[in-house]
């Protein structure tokens, strides 16, 4: 894959909010502690194996993922890509990134999504839980376009606001976990399919995800031994759920995946 980073790269990646920017840096080893956790990493491997459905099943695509976090999709998705790039603006996140997942075809940059550049080669771009911490999400979409392949997928998993109880649970949780951003915000499936459009993808598709496993995804749960199991269930019904009930999930679900594809060059 030929993604390359444009020199130098700004030490302000503009993109997220200063306050985000900080937060991910100071949490580092707690964000990370998710996916070490055999509970949460139950929960999280299925949020993005849920994620990656809506879009056809690629033969050891290229993937770049913007806001990769400590890159833990390398590691769940390993033998299935060609090449997997992650990015992310914390570069502690990053340095855990190297250090826990450096699998074959992985690698790891710190960076902004508009310091790549636009000649990459990319058939999927993953951004999960990533467009509602930043202050230009349709500037976001645009440069992530721009990393694709014509005929590749750009593939989106956001909080989204139709459950008014999960709405509460969110507010609530932003007074009380000072390891939990202030500055996201929900989005719907309309304004996710807008900006979709908008930056010119076509093929978009829109789907529910996380009903029982998402709590289990974000806040490590003890004690360890009553939680793995229940988040074993919890995933194993979920994908029951949104198999079974697709569009009639959205307004229960904690989650939205938007996808859409790059047009072929004519």
């Amino acid at each position: 894959m030929s993604t390359t980073l444009r020199a130098p790269v700004p030490v302000e990646l503009r993109s997220v909010t200063g306050r985000d920017r900080d937060l991910f840096d100071r949490i580092a080893e707690r964000y990370a502690a998710k996916d070490l956790r055999p509970a949460s990493r139950l929960a999280r491997r299925t949020r993005l194996e849920q994620t990656l459905r809506v879009v056809p099943q690629l033969d050891r695509p290229a993937i770049v993922e913007l806001g990769c976090g400590a890159g833990f999709a390398a590691d769940y998705l390993v033998g299935s890509y060609d090449t997997y790039l992650g990015i992310d603006h914390s570069a502690s996140l990053i340095e855990l990134a190297r250090s826990l997942n450096s699998f074959s075809g992985a690698r790891f940059e710190v960076a902004d999504v508009h310091d790549l550049s636009a000649d990459a080669s990319a058939d999927v771009v993953l951004m999960i839980g990533v467009l509602h911490h930043l202050e230009d999400p349709r500037g976001a979409m645009a440069a992530a376009v721009g990393l694709l392949r014509p005929g590749g997928w750009l593939v989106v998993n956001e909080p989204q606001a139709s459950n008014p109880l999960i709405g509460l649970a969110r507010r609530a949780r932003k007074t009380v976990d000072g390891d939990y951003s202030s500055d996201q915000r929900e989005m719907t499936p309309a304004e996710l399919s807008g900006l979709l459009s908008g930056a010119g993808l076509r093929e978009t598709r829109i789907a529910a995800q996380g009903l029982l496993s998402t709590p289990f995804a974000e806040v490590v749960m003890r004690p360890e031994w009553a939680a793995r199991p229940a988040a074993a269930l919890a995933c194993r019904l979920d994908r029951s759920l949104e198999r079974l009930l697709g569009r009639a999930l959205r307004p229960f679900a904690w989650n939205v995946v938007a996808a859409g594809q790059r047009p072929a060059e004519r």
